[in-house]
Formats: structure tokens, C-alpha cells, sequence
């Protein structure tokens, strides 16, 4: 099921009494965000205010991805890796690297249901309205204002077409101009490398609010490099985007509830933050580039959404919950003795990762880290734990087993120097260079330990079945008295 707009989606979970409805006026000086975050923390569904202090006409959304269960609703499943296996069953008869699949996709299986698709928007253009008549918020009290925070940055690569939408924070300075904070590793700002190497320093550049979910989720995703997020997009949906060409030769969704029409200007860095972000801290104020108004579009009442970070496990937690799962089949084929892994939402999305492996040969936990340290977004990844197939990674005190009886620190431990890592993490000395630290906790080789690897217990089969069969009577006498 692919829903047409954000509105779709809001009579969708109307219908199934998922959606609360917040009459008392509030501000988006603080209160929205106060509000969304204990609402995020209590599983509540989305919240959508419908009286906003001084921005009349508006109403805002926000908690939409409020837990795992959001997902289950939106992708009408509870298995969210059967999205990509699906799609990746059609390629599996090929014999031909992931990369190279991804190029001949349109060739090989027809991808006209998922591309794109050119339609007439449902937003016009406003000549009335600025960056400051938005009902954006501020979510902490030391936030160096109002932030654009579930907003969708557009952008297209000036060498291949592909369009990039990511989520940045996005900080407004008055009526025409707002900081984007895209960290050198993303792909805007990989993209705007790209134009300043041809000597354009004004990127067009498109921002919007307002999209069905799963365009919103797309987003917010670490899509492959290379990959237009569209497509992507068009892969979960079933079916593509309706977009619309701007004058800036930017495609941006038909149904988006509002659409920023500019440029970021990469003559112009100015200083952006204070900003209380994922990690619960406030990230110190950096130089970022200015985006530039140039037109705004907007639907009759529309609905703006945003979100509010924080401490874990808040919407941003349970985008990488999802991100792990739908991924997975995609992580599989660049690692094929993977078997499960372990985003925790308590370890931050790019903090901790635990992967499980089918160990074949000694050395081969180490050259997994070094793979994952070497895909998209994992590369962010600050620890990665590796444990033997038969550890359940979702299973913390199974982790923490193999952790303590498999492995010696002098041998297992891999610590890495000056490394590519999250700049918004509040322990990296000089952003964006860190350390990371690889944990081998699977069981050795003779060649890894020096000596054989010992004998694990297990039980005598004929004294399980007579210990059961004792216990069971045993447990049916304590539970009837």
C-alpha cells in the first residue's frame, strides 16, 4: 500500500484511532517540542496540533515515526527486511556485483512502476510567504533559534541527474535566508563538492515539508551513494513518486504541503547552532552554508511537520530501528557470511552496531569490521561488536556472554586512529576525525588462539528427556496450587 500524500496518511491512522488530535493552543517556541518528545517516550501515535500561537491556518505533525510499530503500519508489515528481499529476489539470478546491479536495474527487471512520475502539483505559489511565517520550532531552550527539523533538502548531482533528499537540520535567520547543517559526509555536501569543482558556488537547492511517510523515511535513510532516493523511494511505495519540475530544475513531490524554492550559496558560511540534538547535548556552533529564498509554494491549510530530538530512543532512534531491517538484505550482499545485526537504539544509530557472522576462517571477524567500516553510513559507526551466528544480536546479555568468555582484549580488540566518525558526537576531539573501536567476540581458530578452542558443554539427551518429563509434572502441580 502506497499512500498518496501526508494527508492520506493522516485519515489512515484517523481511521484506526492512531491519530491524536491536540485542540489547546501551543507555541513553537518550545512547547511543541516538549510535547512530542514525552509523547515519543509513552509510544503515543502521531500528534497533530491544530491551533498553533500566531501562525494561523497552520496545523503541525509530528511523532510519526513513534515506534517500531509505526513502520509495521506504514509498510502494511511486521517484517520489514521482506521489502528489500523482494525486490533483490528479481536481481538474484544475475551474476554480477551489487554495484553493478544497481545500474542495470531499469534494464534488467523494468522499473518504470517505480520511477518517478510527472504530475501536477497540488501546492501553488505564495508571494506572501517567507521562511519566518513557517510554524517552525525551537526544541530546546539554549537552541540558537527556529529550526526546520523534519524538513526535506533536495538537491541533483550536476554530473548524473540523480536527485539526493536528506534531512538537515535547518536553522532560519530571517525572512530569505536559513543555514543548512549537511556534515561533510553527506550527500549534499558530497554533492556540493561537486559543483564548486566546476566553479558554481550556488547550488539549487529545494526544501520540503509535508510528504507521504515513506518519502519522508527515504529521507531520512542512508540510500547507497549513486542511488537516486526516488527510486528508492519508489521501491518501498511499490510504485513511484509523483513529482513536479520547479523552475530551478528541481523535482520535488506533488502533494508536499510546502515547497522552499532557492539556493545554497557556498560563498556564504555563517554560523549555525547551538542545537540540542540526538545525542542529548548541545552540538557548539560551526560554520554551515546559507540557503537562499527564491519562491515558496504551499497547499490550502497545510500541515507542517516536524520532529524533536534527544535523548534515546525518540523518533530518530526508532528511523534507525527501521533503517536496520529494511538494510539488512542490501548489507547481506556486500557481506554474505552476515546473518543479523543490531542498530540499538540506546547506541545512538552511528554509536554502537553488533553483527552476527557464519565464521568460515580465522582473521574473518576483523575483515568483516573492515567491510562494515566501509558501507555508507556504518563507516560512521564508532564500535562494532562481531559475535558467532548462533548469538542472538538482539539479546544484550547474550552479547555481553560472548563478549566475556570469547574474548581477550590484547587479540580481539582492533582500535583505529583518526577515522571518519559522527560529528555530532560529543566525545570526538576534532569533528569529523574520531577513533573507533572493533570487538571480535566470536569463538577462535587454532591459528587466532595458539591452541585448540575448548570443548562448550552440553547436556546428555537422555537426561534432558527424563529432566523435562520430571519437571513438567513437577511445574503443573506448582501452578495448579
Amino acid at each position: 500500500m502506497a499512500f498518496k500524500d501526508l494527508r492520506d496518511y493522516i485519515e489512515f491512522m484517523r481511521k484506526r484511532n492512531k491519530l491524536i488530535e491536540i485542540n489547546e493552543e501551543v507555541n513553537v517556541d518550545l512547547e511543541i517540542a516538549e510535547i512530542t518528545r514525552r509523547a515519543t517516550y509513552n509510544h503515543l501515535p502521531p500528534l497533530l496540533f491544530n491551533k498553533i500561537v500566531n501562525f494561523e491556518g497552520w496545523r503541525v505533525i509530528s511523532n510519526i515515526f513513534y515506534s517500531i510499530e509505526s513502520f509495521y503500519e506504514i509498510f502494511g508489515t511486521n517484517r520489514l527486511e521482506s521489502i528489500s528481499e523482494k525486490f533483490l529476489s528479481n536481481l538474484s539470478e544475475i551474476p554480477i556485483t551489487f554495484i553493478d546491479k544497481l545500474k542495470s536495474l531499469k534494464d534488467i527487471i523494468g522499473l518504470g512502476k517505480i520511477m518517478p512520475r510527472a504530475r501536477s502539483p497540488n501546492f501553488k505559489e505564495d508571494y506572501f510567504m517567507n521562511l519566518t511565517k513557517l510554524p517552525a520550532i525551537k526544541t530546546w531552550p539554549k537552541d540558537a533559534g527556529r529550526y526546520l527539523t523534519f524538513s526535506i533538502t533536495i538537491t541533483k548531482d550536476p554530473d548524473t541527474d540523480i536527485h539526493n533528499l536528506s534531512v538537515y537540520r535547518i536553522q532560519i535567520i530571517n525572512e530569505r535566508e536559513a543555514i543548512i547543517h549537511w556534515q561533510a559526509f553527506k550527500r549534499g555536501s558530497i554533492t556540493a563538492r561537486k559543483y564548486l569543482e566546476k566553479n558554481i558556488t550556488k547550488i539549487p537547492v529545494a526544501i520540503v515539508t509535508g510528504v507521504d511517510p515513506v518519502i519522508a523515511f527515504t529521507a531520512a535513510s542512508p540510500v547507497p551513494h549513486g542511488l537516486d532516493k526516488y527510486m528508492f523511494a519508489g521501491i518501498l511505495r511499490g510504485e513511484g513518486v509523483d513529482v513536479t519540475k520547479l523552475d530551478n530544475q528541481i523535482l520535488v513531490p506533488s502533494h508536499a504541503e510546502v515547497v522552499l524554492e532557492g539556493y545554497v550559496d557556498l560563498n556564504d558560511m555563517r554560523l549555525e547552532g547551538p542545537f540540542g540534538d540526538h545525542m542529548g547535548y548541545y552540538t557548539p556552533p560551526d560554520y554551515y552554508p546559507t540557503f537562499k529564498l527564491e519562491r515558496v509554494y504551499i497547499r490550502d491549510e497545510p500541515i507542517f511537520h516536524v520532529t524533536s530530538v534527544g535523548k534515546p530512543p525518540l523518533e530518530d532512534a526508532w528511523i534507525g530501528k527501521a533503517v536496520e531491517r529494511i538494510f539488512l538484505p542490501f548489507t547481506k550482499m556486500l557481506v554474505p557470511e552476515l546473518v543479523d545485526m543490531n542498530l540499538p537504539e540506546y547506541g545512538l544509530f552511528t554509536g554502537i552496531g553488533i553483527f552476527s557472522i557464519k565464521k568460515y576462517y580465522p582473521g574473518q571477524a576483523k575483515r568483516v569490521m573492515m567491510a562494515l567500516w566501509g558501507i555508507g553510513q556504518l563507516s560512521l559507526l564508532k564500535i562494532i561488536i562481531i559475535v558467532d551466528h548462533d548469538i542472538n544480536v538482539h539479546d544484550i546479555n547474550q552479547v555481553m556472554y560472548a563478549i566475556a568468555a570469547h574474548v581477550d582484549p590484547k587479540r580481539d580488540i582492533v582500535i583505529i586512529n583518526n577515522a571518519l566518525t559522527d560529528s555530532l558526537d560529543p566525545s570526538v576531539p576534532s569533528p569529523p576525525l574520531g577513533s573507533k573501536l572493533g570487538i571480535d567476540a566470536t569463538r577462535k581458530f587454532k591459528e587466532e588462539m595458539g591452541k585448540e578452542w575448548p570443548e562448550e558443554v552440553k547436556s546428555d539427551e537422555k537426561m534432558v528427556e527424563k529432566a523435562e518429563q520430571i519437571l513438567s509434572k513437577i511445574i503443573k502441580k506448582y501452578q495448579s496450587s
